[in-house]
């Protein structure tokens, strides 16, 4: 399982937190990481989201073992 495929079907943490914590001065953090997760406005989950997510979710102390970026 992804980074991505986690966030937009399996995450059970809050999404707005997760994007705050990744965008710490983006007041619309959480908007951003939507659209992004759904491909909206033309943007797109990069490689990079998914490492600063995958750093945000291990800060968290969650599970992630199985995780991959790609």
């Amino acid at each position: 399982m992804t980074v991505e495929d986690y966030l937009k079907n399996h995450c059970k943490v809050d999404l707005s937190h997760i994007a705050s914590r990744m965008w710490p001065t983006n007041k619309n953090a959480a908007a951003y990481l939507s659209r992004k997760l759904n491909n909206s406005d033309g943007r797109s989950f990069s490689k990079k989201d998914a490492v600063k997510a995958l750093e945000v979710l291990k800060e968290l102390s969650i599970e992630l073992n199985a995780l991959t970026v790609d």
